[in-house]
């Protein structure tokens, strides 16, 4: 995949991600948005996407970049794994809070979260059966985002399934970019086309890949792309 675009230092979004949870009025407001509770406002048709990939007790699950755990807290509550799922996140600053949000939800036994950027995945091969990602690879560069398909595919055994949902390129998310140059608040991010990331999963070494239909997101309300890749 072509370069476009400055190099994007995944841990250095992962520090400016963690600074945002810390004190007063804001961090509170980023950790209730954040946790499990806050998923109807930035995920708000997260259970239909999730049902697309027909999510059992039986399947051994990743979370790429899950943040504080607010998706594999609302999994856990819903599915009994018989493996616990896994969750990882660049920042050790929001794993630390993710255990904690883990502990108040008295899953403590039920969810493992490590420490580990996309691009680089310590686990052992066909470790998976379901890799899931929510408005994570638009902080990756291009060259991370070819290293974190690879990684994901390399993860997966035979039929394992990648879902991965985030902002879709398009004329309509031009708020995104007015809100981020008037706030200040994101970190560095790239926009992709459902025809990039396509591309960029097949070079992955993927099978196929199906759209999912994503629904109606709050904040903000402009347009994601969901798609469900299968090796």
């Amino acid at each position: 995949m072509a370069g476009n675009g400055p190099p994007i230092d995944e841990t250095a979004v992962g520090e400016r991600y963690a600074a945002w949870f810390g004190r007063g009025l804001r961090g509170i407001g980023m950790r209730y948005v954040f946790s499990r509770r806050g998923l109807w406002v930035i995920n708000t048709p997260f259970r239909r996407i999730l049902a697309t990939a027909n999510i059992g007790p039986q399947d051994r699950v990743l979370d790429l970049g899950c943040g504080i755990g607010n998706i594999l807290i609302a999994l856990a509550e819903r599915i009994a794994f018989t493996r616990p799922p896994i969750g990882v996140d660049v920042s050790p600053a929001l794993i630390d809070l993710g255990r904690g949000e883990i502990r108040k939800a008295g899953l403590d036994q039920k969810i493992e979260l490590r420490v580990a950027p996309a691009s680089r995945l310590p686990f052992a091969d066909a470790s998976f059966d379901l890799v899931l990602t929510s408005h994570v690879i638009k902080h990756l560069d291009d060259e991370a985002l070819a290293a974190c398909f690879r990684e994901v595919a390399r993860l997966l055994g035979p039929g394992g399934r990648f879902l991965m949902w985030e902002f879709k390129k398009s004329p309509l998310s031009a708020p995104i970019f007015i809100s981020a140059r008037a706030t200040g608040l994101p970190p560095p991010f790239r926009l992709r086309s459902e025809s990039t990331l396509r591309s960029a999963l097949t070079q992955a070494g993927f099978q196929r890949v199906h759209r999912v239909s994503t629904g109606f997101f709050i904040v903000p309300p402009v347009p994601r792309l969901a798609l469900l890749a299968t090796r």
